[in-house]
């Protein structure tokens, strides 16, 4: 068979003379929607119907008598060549679920393929009849289907973690108001026994002039040392109760770093260096966020009991402004950095755990955050507070 042939060629034998004409049968071909051909044992293209051609691209007269090899990439045309060699060779109809083609202008398009025999009076299979569904547009469905809903499940995700952190937070600042309450409560009730305790105390040193004994003194020593300590427990707990309204003023960020410094007596082995702007200004209660730094500065002097240098640093990013306090002390113990912020929780052997509590609660009553940043060497806290001029803005 040539290639192109007429009516008067091998493809019109596929047709009996009957009632319809082959032009009346080409034409009936012509108006089913899915494309439809015929191949020879040649795999040779001997009918072919309109929608096949514009699918694919080229005009029937260029396509008959030829193969896919004359118009499709090569690993294109050899699953073709297998499938139609499977049909042929089994004589079953063969169907392909999805495979790819591309068209003369380029494009992808994702076929569902339906190859099935057709055999002369014989029985022999002699061509190959392909029925195809072009499922481009289905396939492009599943696939943005298929991202919304990874979209979907992302946010979905997303807004799940930040319900638990917002659950986690409100949780945190109840029990921290708790704390706050209990404080206020207890704190006169301690406080009054301890003062008994004080005054006995002295007492007792006064007596002891007159029989000096060094245990009796070593005791006495411990006792009020003691209640010192419980007695400043019972201050920083009514300091984090009181927390208050901040009054909001502008202030630079350099006069508050002055202001904490100069809070602390001067020490010849450290070292302070401060980097900070006179503006943009911050937006901040002063006295409040100078607490705050006041429990930072004096986290890094614990850390450094030989000294060693404390960085003081603040710089504007876009409406916030970042305060890092920096020290070259033993750093944070990675047991207890996940709960750092939280009430009681601390590493030095006479802490009270509630420094970094209360200036978490200052820090974000400005409407700022406080976080621990992990480093090579000592600690580092990086504060966030708004600026002056995008909150008046």
């Amino acid at each position: 068979m040539e290639s192109g042939r007429g009516r008067d060629s091998a493809p019109n034998a596929l047709w009996s003379d009957g009632d319809f004409s082959v032009d009346f049968q080409e034409q009936i071909l012509d108006h089913v929607a899915h494309p439809i051909f015929v191949k020879d044992r040649q795999f040779r293209w001997v009918v072919l119907n309109q929608a096949l051609c514009d699918m694919v691209g080229y005009p029937r007269e260029e396509l008959l008598g030829k193969t896919d090899y004359d118009f499709f990439p090569k690993a294109e045309a050899d699953f073709f060549r297998q499938k139609d060699i499977e049909m042929f060779s089994t004589g079953a109809q063969v169907t392909i679920d999805e495979e790819p083609i591309t068209d003369g202008q380029g494009r992808r398009h994702i076929l569902s393929t339906t190859k099935v025999p057709l055999r002369a009076p014989s029985g022999e299979v002699t061509h190959l009849i392909g029925i195809i569904h072009d499922i481009t547009r289905l396939k492009a469905a599943e696939e943005a289907l298929r991202l919304a809903n990874e979209d979907l499940e992302r946010r979905v995700k997303e807004r799940t973690a930040a319900l638990e952190i917002a659950q986690e937070e409100l949780v945190r600042k109840e029990r921290l108001a708790v704390l706050g309450q209990l404080a206020g409560g207890l704190a006169h009730q301690i406080r009054n026994p301890l003062g008994a305790i004080t005054n006995a105390t002295y007492l007792l040193k006064r007596r002891l002039r007159a029989e000096p004994s060094s245990e009796v003194a070593h005791a006495i020593a411990i006792i009020l040392e003691e209640a010192w300590h419980a007695n400043r427990l019972i201050s920083d707990l009514l300091d984090y109760g009181r927390v208050q309204p901040p009054r909001l003023r502008s202030v630079s960020a350099l006069h508050l770093f002055k202001r904490v410094a100069s809070a602390h007596t001067a020490s010849p082995t450290l070292t302070v260096k401060i980097e900070a702007p006179e503006a943009p200004l911050l937006f901040i209660d002063e006295d409040q966020v100078a607490d705050a730094f006041d429990n930072l500065f004096r986290n890094a002097l614990d850390a450094m009991p030989d000294g060693g240098t404390l960085g003081l640093e603040a710089r504007a990013v876009g409406t916030q402004m970042l305060l890092i306090v920096r020290d070259t002390g033993a750093g944070v113990p990675p047991e207890i950095r996940a709960r750092l912020f939280e009430p009681l929780v601390t590493s030095k052997p006479l802490g009270r755990g509630l420094g970094l509590t209360t200036a978490r609660a200052l820090i974000e009553n400005q409407g700022g955050t406080i976080i621990s940043e992990e480093t090579e060497k000592g600690a580092c806290f990086v504060v966030t507070l708004p600026l002056a001029d995008a909150a008046n803005g």
